[in-house]
């Protein structure tokens, strides 16, 4: 029949759908990887100038350009309104590619279980025509299987990763906010 043909190519077609947002969400994981590996952060020496109320020399970290930028600036209630106008640009490029993450994760154990609904579908349609033998049936009973752990096996890593990388880019943005709040500490308008 036409018709079990096409709900067999289209588990199949979810099955490539599936090797392709794997290494989509792969090639997110290792950008995310490499961003956070280079990322630098304010040194101790940084936060002690700040405390001694000295101009450091050290500007090389991940916040320098704000910390250049603020110098001029006459009040902390403008402090305040630039530091909330960085960090709003910054959280976009700590975070660039989770949501995808989190999308992926929480989405392809479900296309995954679809491709499976079809892939048993397929299995029943060939035991109600009486064509297939008990190896052809049990052969795509395991193949539609294979689609569930296909979709797992995107999610999970997915999800490891939304978490731990979404952790880091609040863990800088907090760092960058007790920065500010320290430089406010200590300077004198």
């Amino acid at each position: 029949m036409l018709w079990l043909v096409i709900v067999e190519w289209l588990s199949r077609l979810i099955f490539l759908g599936l090797i392709i947002l794997s290494v989509w969400s792969i090639s997110i994981i290792l950008e995310r990887r490499r961003f956070f590996k280079l990322l630098k952060l304010p040194s101790e020496e940084f936060k002690k100038s700040i405390r001694n109320n000295k101009n450091s020399s050290e500007l090389d970290f991940y916040f320098s350009d704000f910390f250049v930028e603020i110098k001029n600036l006459k009040s902390s209630e403008n402090v305040d309104k630039a530091f909330d106008a960085y960090a709003a640009g910054k959280k976009k490029e700590l975070e660039k590619g989770l949501p995808i993450l989190g999308t992926l994760g929480s989405t392809t154990p479900f296309v995954g279980l679809l491709g499976t609904i079809l892939g048993i579908i397929v299995s029943f349609g060939e035991l109600s025509q009486g064509a297939g033998s008990t190896n052809t049936v049990m052969f795509s009973l395991a193949e539609a299987l294979v689609l569930t752990a296909a979709g797992l096996i995107v999610a999970i890593p997915a999800v490891v990763a939304y978490n731990f990388y979404g952790r880091k880019a609040k863990s800088v943005l907090i760092e960058a906010q007790s920065l500010k709040d320290l430089y406010l500490a200590y300077r004198e308008f």
